[in-house]
């Protein structure tokens, strides 16, 4: 799929199928994910994190529901993969701006193998990832904390090009 394609066919998915990601498709977003630029070119700074494992997904979207006490809502909406980008100082505004870069270029990736995929922040700012042990079952290196986040998989329905425009987000152009 050429690049403007990908770009108007990427879009949230918030309903997946159980289908699991192949290693291959799993290794092309994170290849994605590590060609993004990160603030200072600090690469080592930055952790991504994929969890397949239906055991861990479940802790995590049940403990959110505990935490925020919200039950009628899965918060990974039933997707097979989080992508969790981890940052060695998570307070600074490059290393936020850097997990943003990092998960939409994992993104677009995922909109390219025909995936759908989600920003995920919910349980990353609401305290989900810090209660009942859930960062060691997601096993967070030491010293990292989670900042930002997708879910990805195999959308129910079809992915499909929006609208082209550039009325979305107001814009000038000064010469």
């Amino acid at each position: 799929m050429d690049f403007m394609k990908v770009m108007h066919t990427r879009q949230t998915t918030r309903s997946y199928q159980t289908l699991e990601l192949s290693q291959g498709q799993v290794e092309l977003i994170l290849q994605a994910g590590q060609n993004a630029p990160v603030s200072r070119g600090r690469f080592e700074d930055y952790h991504i994190t994929v969890i397949k494992n239906s055991e861990i997904l479940v802790a995590i979207t049940s403990t959110a529901k505990e935490v925020t006490g919200n039950t009628d809502r899965d918060p990974l909406y039933g997707a097979p993969a989080f992508f969790v980008v981890s940052a060695k100082e998570p307070a600074k505004t490059g290393s936020i701006a850097s997990a943003a870069a990092i998960v939409e270029n994992m993104h677009l990736q995922a909109t390219a193998e025909l995936l759908g995929s989600c920003f995920v922040m919910g349980v990353i700012m609401d305290g989900t990832l810090d209660a009942k042990g859930i960062r060691e079952k997601m096993g967070i290196p030491e010293g990292f904390t989670p900042v930002a986040g997708m879910v990805a998989g195999y959308p129910h329905g079809y992915l499909h090009d929006r609208p082209r425009t550039l009325e979305k987000i107001a814009s000038n152009i000064v010469e």
